[in-house]
């Protein structure tokens, strides 16, 4: 622990150097937390609930372990907080330009639009993306026409875009398609389902978060 908390201060230092070298005007603060692997999801629980968004690493990849996943759904699903999860690549840019919206009617879905309404209504464009969308349902003749029409009024700049799902995988059209255009972010629902008591990414928004590029947004 001794160990720990030393980098844990030396961390907190650079990281405060490196907001005071910032422009004027940027207001935060730097706390660093020391705690038990098992303690660990308890602690990002509970600093999550009072934040607006909780940014981490993706949690795939060389160097990562069941840990970091772990991490990010206590704050997904315990937290309750939305969560950017950033690829080794890093951002881009603190004000992407140009967002892909995955959109398939759930709640989940429309939760993510809500929380990330802050970056929709800052980006150039926003494309709400409906892969394979049902025959059946409320939004069968248009589908995204509503959503679009919600984040019109927003005076968001939107488009849908509907495509077919010709790869095995919704997730594998979805990563092609923000590949293609460019795509600086992508926002999308974050599904789980129970393990024991606790909540963990359901298959479709590990396969996303696998496979990302660019930053991903999420909310449950």
């Amino acid at each position: 622990m001794d160990r720990a908390e030393a980098e844990a201060r030396a961390t907190e230092a650079a990281l405060q150097r490196a907001l005071e070298a910032q422009p004027a005007g940027l207001r935060a603060s730097v706390d660093s937390a020391v705690t038990q692997l098992g303690a660990l999801t308890d602690l990002v629980a509970a600093r999550s609930r009072y934040a607006d968004l909780v940014v981490l690493p993706l949690p795939y990849g060389e160097g990562r372990g069941v840990e970091d996943q772990a991490v990010v759904e206590a704050a997904l699903f315990e937290g309750m907080a939305p969560v950017l999860v950033v690829p080794q690549s890093g951002l881009s840019s603190a004000d992407p330009r140009r967002i892909i919206l995955a959109w398939n009617q759930s709640r989940e879905a429309l939760v993510a639009t809500h929380r990330a309404l802050p970056f929709l209504m800052r980006a150039e464009m926003v494309t709400i993306l409906v892969v394979d969308p049902p025959v059946h349902g409320p939004e069968r003749s248009d589908p995204g026409g509503l959503l679009c029409q919600k984040l019109v009024r927003h005076g968001v700049r939107a488009e849908v875009c509907v495509l077919a799902r010709t790869l095995p995988r919704v997730s594998d059209v979805v990563a092609r398609h923000v590949r293609d255009t460019n795509a600086d972010l992508l926002v999308m629902g974050a599904y789980g389902h129970s393990r024991f008591r606790e909540a963990i990414l359901g298959g479709a928004t590990r396969d996303m978060l696998e496979r990302a590029e660019v930053p991903v947004f999420l909310a449950h």
